[in-house]
């Protein structure tokens, strides 16, 4: 942010009479300027208003349009942080034939509140973050599809939208090859971002979901500030909107919590089937705020630091080291799976396919339903179990075949089940291993009670269930007992970097 006022007069004299308004309140007024806005500070409220400027891609030179664009911000906005944006003001006009400015007043917040400050002060954190990936993907849904003669999400939109990245400031400071990986990708996905579109994926989202957009009140995390000003940014895919804020955590460092944020984002969309387009997408938006960087001070040895960064970013998206990796794991109910599983998650960016959500998923419930199912009846039924391996199968096929590597939580209690995943990571020349989880019996009844109690977990086991198991169970064979390691071994970097890559992008802790 910037204090710099703008060159209109006009302006500045109606922020100027805003600002007395304020203080005859009795309030201190702090200003606040970005390109595009100046925002006033006063007790408990922010007042927004819009410079009267044209950049090209925003047009905010009449009154009547700022206006408009104002009633869009809170109208958009509400969807997102509706305690935060309380409606349109009017500052009546100083003279005869003078336009009303119109400004949006907001409730004020601490900036020390947002996620960019929040990250590297240690007060965000996990249960946070995995919140608000869950509540962005629910809104996600809700969004408005644009209109079957609309051009959003188009390839021909989204292309142009994405190679626009290539061109100035950035275009003379590009690592040699990245224009041309980007550029040839993005061709060859024109068709997938048809599907995408015709599946519904494309909605009304964000459209600029970086760490600062993100407030935390009361404890939540809300977005706030989304485009207005272009629909075309805005109505985009789904997952191209989510990829903002995930690249954003990998830049700052978010580590753990930007695993955190790609598991619990996707397990709530169930959006697998876009993870071909990720990598295309993070590294477009890391271009994005590369570009921003040099628009901002291409004098600047910070900014163009800060930009280079960015570069080096989108160029491992695309083109990340080693290969895509399969785990599974195997054991009884309350051995632990989904605790390793998640450990695994958390530290590498696996995406964790779990099948008690996905049993839930493919029977159209929703995926913290109590589904009051009997063991061996309803969800659990022969029939239904098989189908729910050959969803997590197809599931795993597809991120690995985009680069992602896996790991399915479920419990694999049968060799035929191990030998399929086997098959697979095979076909797709992905390392392939078993993370085998126990625990004594004693353990296992009274991990299964103390989970039922609490009623927050996925699981449905019951001791009956895990008595059922029992006498079900086929331990893993010799030729299997070369593919397995231990929880504990997750400890060990060693074991992690051969069970597969971890996500693009991502730091391994």
């Amino acid at each position: 942010m910037t204090t710099t006022p703008t060159s209109d007069p006009a302006f500045e004299a109606r922020v100027a009479r805003l600002g007395e308004r304020l203080r005859a309140a009795g309030h201190a007024v702090e200003r606040i300027d970005t390109h595009i806005s100046t925002v006033l500070l006063a007790g408990d409220a922010a007042y927004k208003l819009k410079k009267p400027v044209d950049f090209g891609f925003v047009d905010f030179t009449s009154a009547a349009r700022r206006c408009h664009f104002c009633q869009r911000e809170v109208e958009l906005n509400r969807r997102f942080a509706p305690d935060l944006y309380l409606g349109v003001e009017t500052l009546a006009g100083a003279a005869a034939g003078e336009d009303d400015e119109c400004m949006v007043h907001m409730r004020r917040f601490d900036l020390a509140a947002t996620l960019d400050r929040l990250l590297p002060a240690g007060r965000a954190d996990g249960a946070m973050i995995a919140r608000f990936a869950r509540t962005l993907a629910a809104t996600h849904a809700a969004g408005a599809a644009p209109a079957a003669d609309a051009g959003f999400g188009r390839p021909a939109l989204v292309a142009r939208q994405i190679l626009a990245t290539l061109e100035a400031p950035l275009a003379d400071t590009l690592p040699a090859g990245l224009a041309g990986q980007l550029s040839t990708r993005v061709a060859a996905l024109g068709p997938r971002f048809a599907a995408r579109r015709a599946a519904g994926h494309v909605r009304d989202c964000h459209g600029d979901l970086h760490l600062s957009n993100v407030v935390c009140l009361a404890g939540e995390l809300h977005a706030f500030d989304c485009i207005e000003f272009d629909d075309a940014l805005r109505v985009i895919d789904t997952l191209a909107d989510a990829a903002f804020l995930l690249m954003d955590l990998d830049h700052h460092g978010g580590g753990e919590l930007a695993n955190v944020f790609f598991n619990d984002y996707l397990e709530a969309s169930g959006d697998v089937d876009g993870l071909d387009l990720l990598p295309v997408y993070l590294a477009y938006r890391s271009l994005i705020r590369a570009k921003v960087a040099l628009l901002g001070g291409a004098d600047d040895a910070a900014a163009r630091a800060r930009a280079a960064r960015h570069v080096a970013l989108a160029a491992r998206y695309l083109e990340p080291a080693g290969r895509a990796g399969l785990v599974i794991t195997h054991g009884l109910s309350g051995s632990g799976k989904s605790h390793a599983a998640r450990r695994l998650a958390t530290r590498r960016g696996f995406l964790q396919l779990r099948s008690d959500v996905e049993r839930r998923r493919i029977a159209g419930l929703e995926l913290d339903a109590d589904s009051a199912s009997p063991a061996g009846a309803g969800l659990y039924t022969r029939a239904h179990s098989q189908a729910t391996y050959a969803h997590l199968a197809a599931c795993a096929r597809r991120a690995l075949a985009a680069g992602f590597s896996v790991i399915v939580d479920a419990a694999f209690l049968e060799r035929d089940q191990r030998r399929v995943f086997g098959k697979l990571a095979a076909e797709l020349g992905a390392p392939f291993h078993v993370l085998a989880c126990s625990a004594p019996l004693e353990e296992l009844r009274a991990r299964i009670e103390t989970r039922r109690a609490r009623g927050d977990d996925p699981s449905e086991a019951t001791l009956e269930v895990l008595e059922r198991q029992q006498a079900a169970v086929e331990p893993p064979v010799a030729d299997e007992h070369t593919l397995c390691i231990t929880p504990d071994e997750l400890a060990r970097d060693e074991v992690c970097a051969r069970l597969g890559r971890p996500r693009p992008g991502c730091t391994p802790t």
